[in-house]
């Protein structure tokens, strides 16, 4: 008679900074599948803001929550890497405090699994998570699609998104782990490329989901894709041979460039929301997307000239 082999073991880790809200609704979606359930531990790092509302949080989850509170912020990067030294699972399962995890997202992760055994790495996608009461912001963010997911360049794969990634643990060690220094909010796209360099097999399963918070303010939206577009720059030139360094501004702008770069990402951006009847009412939406690309081009070519030219 023979048995099924059991899928490999877990460790969902969990970095969090300032958000113990975020982090107990992130808790109890993931507490039916983790809680209890051989070979999955469940990691959060406390990213230097430790305090009494995390404490609450935690008090009720301490029986299967590993919980470390770091002494100072040094980013998810750092936090991700000390959740990683604290996991004893054959793969590691990252996912963020504002995201929420679907009914059998685990279950559903360890299928994939044991559908390819030979995968190093899967890669899956975000879903807006619709708040009870959104404002007009965040209503205009869902519909414009400004929430993170996996990143193609013609045909070849740049990132996976850490907010909804599985890494073979082996394989992650011998990477050395994501990179803590200079690269704000790009270590994904850092550890991807690593990955397929090294000869990792990938596998992006757009069927495997995580719900992500779209709350956010106009400053918070367009800071954070300035400074997503400051870590592509930074990650760029780490890289040995960029696969879409083409794709973003060139070292020399014409006057002119600025004018052509927006009407571009406005083409980009207009086949948003085509079920929208009216043009008009789809103005927002696709003007929004095309501003959020462009501010990450505005921070791509702030980091670019670095912070001796920026000093003159």
């Amino acid at each position: 008679m023979s048995f099924p082999r059991p899928g490999p073991t877990l460790s969902i880790v969990i970095p969090t900074h300032r958000r113990p809200g975020g982090l107990a609704r992130l808790l109890q979606s993931l507490a039916p599948q983790a809680r209890e359930q051989a070979g999955r531990e469940v990691i959060v790092v406390n990213d230097g803001t430790d305090d009494a509302a995390y404490g609450a949080v935690i008090a009720a989850d301490r029986a299967w929550v590993h919980y470390i509170a770091t002494a100072e912020n040094r980013g998810p990067a750092a936090a991700r890497n000390d959740g990683v030294r604290a996991a004893t699972g054959e793969f590691l399962v990252f996912i963020d405090d504002d995201c929420v995890a679907p009914v059998g997202w685990l279950d559903q992760l360890t299928g994939l699994l044991a559908a390819d055994p030979r995968l190093d790495a899967v890669g899956g996608t975000t879903r807006p998570l619709a708040s009870r009461h959104p404002t007009w912001f965040e209503r205009l963010l869902t519909e414009s699609g400004c929430h993170p997911n996996p990143v193609f360049y013609r045909d070849q794969l740049i990132v996976m998104v850490s907010a909804c990634l599985a890494v073979r643990k082996v394989a992650f060690d011998r990477l050395g782990g994501f990179v803590e220094q200079v690269i704000p909010l790009a270590e994904d796209r850092n550890l991807t490329t690593r990955l397929r360099l090294a000869g990792a097999r990938c596998a992006i399963k757009p069927e495997w989901f995580v719900y992500h918070d779209m709350s956010s303010t106009p400053q918070a939206h367009f800071r954070r894709y300035f400074n997503y577009g400051r870590g592509v720059n930074n990650a760029i030139a780490m890289e040995a041979i960029p696969l879409d360094r083409s794709y973003w501004p060139p070292a020399r702008r014409s006057s002119l460039f600025w004018w052509a770069r927006a009407c571009a990402r406005l083409r980009e951006t207009a086949t948003l929301a085509q079920d929208t009847q009216s043009a008009l009412a789809r103005l927002p939406i696709v003007a929004l997307a095309a501003a959020t690309n462009l501010t990450m081009d505005l921070g791509y070519v702030y980091a670019e000239r670095g912070p001796s030219a920026r000093a003159k």
